[in-house]
């Protein structure tokens, strides 16, 4: 079945891009031919040709990349700790992320990150020597990407061909064009790690903005993080939780048009990443999950973050045509 719809989907895009090279070449100086069609829709074209040459790469690749954006300290390196079940990036108090990471699978059995422009291996034992690492680099700023290679032995998340982009925030940087441009084309799934003790903010939205400019639909979904603070006021919880889903629902649906108002919901969700993190992290070491100091309602969160990761799998398989799965 996989292999049916990408030669469908090939086929149409050759036929399309047929038809481009057509309008926007072949008919160029021919006189009886110029009065096709004007200007503005050769441009118009050209933008289709563009956005189709991304969905074209991102058909071609092999693994599944998922973005993670939100301001500074909302949780995004906590977030993707949480997935991979381990703290793989630096995250929480004194770490905040000063260039794009992305985290990949190795079938090394030794961590390793490469910076940009260089091959190099550097061995990476540690959380915090990779912290280090990336603090001592003076090479590196917010338009750098350090790609993060862990053992796949050490997560199983990393054994599916999936790799996940971490951010500087939103809020840090003018250049978001050329962030856009460099590490967003290609991806599958975009996560807008939002703080729900606040509302979405208008960096926030004006980063998504822009990248809906650049794809067709992209595959938004968001995360209400740090969830469990609504525990310490649970007679204002479902009010909150309300006002926050209207208003993310209307960004989605009025504002970027990228869903419908009925699917809207299924991207969306209200979590807590530094506890799933944890409780993971506890099983993990043969502890019951529940352990520690956790808020009221925590199954619930868990559950929702759970939803997410495979909501969030599944539209990915979608969106590029096909499983990139290959677990059982």
């Amino acid at each position: 079945m996989c292999l049916s719809r990408m030669l469908v989907q090939e086929a149409h895009s050759t036929w399309f891009s047929s038809c481009c090279v057509f309008v926007l070449t072949d008919i160029s100086g021919n006189k009886a031919l110029e009065n096709i069609t004007t200007q503005d829709q050769k441009e118009q074209i050209k933008g289709y040709t563009d956005k189709l040459a991304v969905i074209k790469e991102v058909l071609a690749r092999r693994h599944m990349k998922v973005a993670f954006f939100g301001r500074t300290s909302n949780g995004k390196s906590t977030v993707i700790n949480a997935m991979l079940r381990d703290r793989v990036l630096p995250s929480g108090i004194g770490h905040t992320t000063n260039c794009f990471l992305s985290v990949e699978g190795t079938d090394d059995d030794k961590a390793y990150l490469k910076t940009d422009g260089s091959d190099e291996k550097k061995s990476v034992k540690t959380v915090n020597q990779l912290a280090h690492a990336l603090l001592m680099d003076e090479s590196l700023d917010a338009g750098c990407l350090v790609r993060v290679f862990w053992p796949k032995t050490k997560c199983a998340l990393l054994r599916d061909d999936l790799v996940l982009v971490d951010s500087p925030g939103t809020d840090v940087t003018l250049q978001l064009d050329s962030w856009i441009d460099k590490f967003c084309l290609d991806a599958d799934v975009f996560v807008l790690v939002a703080n729900s003790e606040s509302t979405l903010m208008n960096t926030e939205k004006h980063f998504f903005h822009k990248v809906n400019e650049r794809l067709s639909k992209p595959n938004i979904f968001i995360l209400n993080n740090r969830w469990d603070a609504s525990a310490n006021e649970p007679e204002y919880m479902e009010d909150v939780r309300k006002q926050h889903t209207d208003r993310c629902v209307n960004f989605l649906v009025d504002e970027l048009k990228v869903l419908d108002r009925d699917k809207a919901p299924n991207h969306i969700f209200f979590v807590s990443a530094k506890e799933v993190l944890n409780s993971r992290m506890q099983r993990a070491q043969g502890m019951p999950e529940t352990g520690g100091a956790l808020a009221e309602g925590f199954q619930e969160r868990l559950k929702e973050f759970q939803c997410f990761e495979r909501r969030f799998e599944v539209s990915g398989e979608e969106k590029s045509g096909c499983s990139t799965r290959t677990r059982t």
